[in-house]
């Protein structure tokens, strides 16, 4: 029995199991499920509605449980010399897998593989439609650009089908496929059905609400930063809410957010700015006056829309888009409004960093991110409801991750880039949000060895290195969201009929009910990877030898793994 710090009141620690390797107080696991944060600091006077007993029961494993960890972990120790081997002599692990490889551009009209349901948005671009995957039933968001006469809007869609093609982050909304017909493109991408954050700003959350969502939005700006990309964009419209929700530990809900609309984005390089009035008229940062706005814009705008999202008004207005414009030159914002009043002084001071007019002194999303506002409201907890299990079967199957065949691996990129959402993926992108604090979208070998720590001891982390190496095929140094997601996802999740189907027609484009080595070059040469490794590729799928591969043989090769 000790007593709480904060409030003096007392509790009981809950007891080790696992030989000591679960490293969770009492501070962060409430009731049925578990929250984790990198540093526990939530004072266990929140759970005073909760039982101790509660708190043991959560942590305790049934004697069948703990045996299968041990036997697993176990049997994760044993491998160390196969995993050596493999990644010593596997001259195909050079080869990396990534999104400009499993994502389709195809020149015909995705209603063949779509069925629209209904018209979702509509724009002077074109329409937004609901439709469904026919093979796997999955919801998606198909935007239609119809096509121009234009030749600069014709490389404006190119461009932001270019950038889109090269983002993998959880707070940006996934592109699936791209599609070409004489008429429109088509770009299609993951369905959040919670619509945009804009129809929830006349609401009131709450700060930590409020803190949870801007952090999601921090992150990606963050991410996409670090890529040398700009969005020019950013508005309460162009943030959609998934179909996903986070619960607290008080059973308050929390939003989770992805970030759209790449029409207006850029890559950059240190002397980047543009003299083009883009954007909308609410968030345009004052800087484009001087002609010389460039990513630092982004955060202008992030602080708009936390400023909406606080007072529940735009911070700069007028009754024409000429009087917006002025008041967001002069700088000046309402601060007369009771909700600014009655917000704490932290997120006042982290909207006032923001919407500074010299961008030389306003924040950058990574500083942003380590406002004092986002540590004061625990946004760097993780909200989804998570049990003990599912965190240790993560972190097992990380363990367990051994490089198959690179056609195992592209097929595997290709369903998890696509494959519906399910709990197990909550999980892992749970447990990659607790890692990647600064939001950045790339795991470095020490700070995710140190969230690994935090729940098995080092003696289970003997493959440790090998495998990170492993997902880290091109040597940069990180894993990237998607690699995270497949080495802490079991395969028995991803291997399902639908997937499995769904992903051979990813290679038989044409329908035949085959596809030849001519067709999967067409894939892994996207990279310009050398001809001959994928001739050996193919050989070692060719199990019939007669360079065609039909439905059978490729299931049979994947769930041969």
């Amino acid at each position: 029995m000790g007593n709480c710090s904060k409030c003096t009141l007392p509790f009981s620690e809950p007891e080790d199991t696992l030989n000591n390797t679960l490293k969770i107080s009492s501070d962060t696991i409430i009731g049925k499920y578990t929250q984790i944060s990198p540093i526990p600091s939530l004072c266990c006077c929140k759970a005073s509605s909760y039982s101790n007993q509660n708190l043991l029961d959560n942590i305790k494993l049934t004697e069948r449980q703990k045996k299968l960890f041990e036997k697993k972990i176990s049997k994760v120790k044993t491998n160390s010399t196969k995993y050596s081997l493999n990644i010593s002599t596997n001259k195909k692990s050079t080869i990396s897998i990534n999104n400009n490889q499993i994502i389709n551009e195809l020149n015909f009209s995705p209603e063949k593989k779509y069925k629209i349901l209904s018209n979702i948005g509509q724009g002077s671009y074109g329409n937004v439609y609901l439709a469904m995957n026919i093979y796997t039933n999955e919801k998606v968001a198909i935007k239609k650009i119809y096509k121009t006469t234009d030749e600069k809007s014709e490389s404006e869609i190119i461009n932001e089908i270019e950038i889109l093609k090269k983002l993998n982050h959880p707070d940006i909304v996934k592109v699936l496929e791209f599609y070409k017909t004489e008429q429109a493109y088509y770009i299609v991408s993951e369905y959040c059905s919670g619509g945009e954050l804009f129809q929830k700003a006349e609401t009131h959350l709450s700060e930590t609400q409020i803190a949870v969502i801007f952090k999601q939005i921090l992150s990606g700006i963050s991410y996409l930063h670090s890529n040398n990309i700009v969005h020019r964009d950013l508005k309460l419209e162009n943030i959609l809410i998934s179909d996903t929700e986070y619960v607290s530990l008080t059973g308050e809900e929390y939003l989770d957010i992805k970030i759209i609309d790449f029409g207006n984005a850029e890559h950059y390089d240190k002397n980047f700015s543009t003299k083009s009035l883009v954007g909308s008229s609410y968030y345009i940062a004052p800087e484009i006056f001087k002609q010389n706005c460039g990513k630092e814009s982004d955060l202008w705008s992030a602080g708009v829309i936390l400023y909406m999202l606080i007072v529940g008004h735009p911070p700069f207005y007028g009754d024409s888009e000429k009087k917006i414009l002025l008041s967001v030159k002069k700088g000046i914002y309402d601060k007369n409004y009771s909700r600014w009043k009655n917000a704490s002084n932290e997120v006042r001071d982290l909207i006032e960093k923001l919407l500074i007019s010299d961008p030389r002194k306003r924040l950058s999303a990574k500083d942003a991110l380590n406002h004092d506002w986002f540590k004061k409201n625990q946004s760097n907890a993780i909200y989804y409801n998570i049990t003990k299990k599912e965190i240790y079967q993560c972190i097992l199957n990380f363990l367990s991750y051994n490089d198959n065949t690179k056609f195992q691996e592209l097929v595997i990129s290709y369903i998890i880039h696509n494959m519906p959402k399910i709990k197990q993926t909550k999980v892992a992108i749970s447990l990659f949000k607790l890692v990647n604090t600064n939001g950045d979208g790339k795991l470095l070998k020490n700070e995710l060895k140190k969230i690994m720590l935090y729940f098995v001891s080092e003696e289970y982390l003997i493959n440790y290195d090998i495998i990170f190496d492993m997902l880290d095929s091109d040597k940069k140094g990180f894993i990237e969201y998607e690699k995270f997601l497949r080495a802490c996802l079991d395969e028995k999740y991803i291997l399902t009929e639908e997937n499995i189907k769904s992903a051979f027609n990813f290679f038989d484009k044409d329908n035949k009910g085959f596809f030849g080595e001519e067709e999967m070059k067409n894939i892994f040469n996207k990279e310009k990877i050398n001809e001959q490794l994928c001739h050996i590729i193919f050989e070692e799928i060719d199990l019939n030898k007669n360079g065609k591969i039909d439905l059978l043989t490729f299931k049979n090769i994947m769930l041969n793994l």
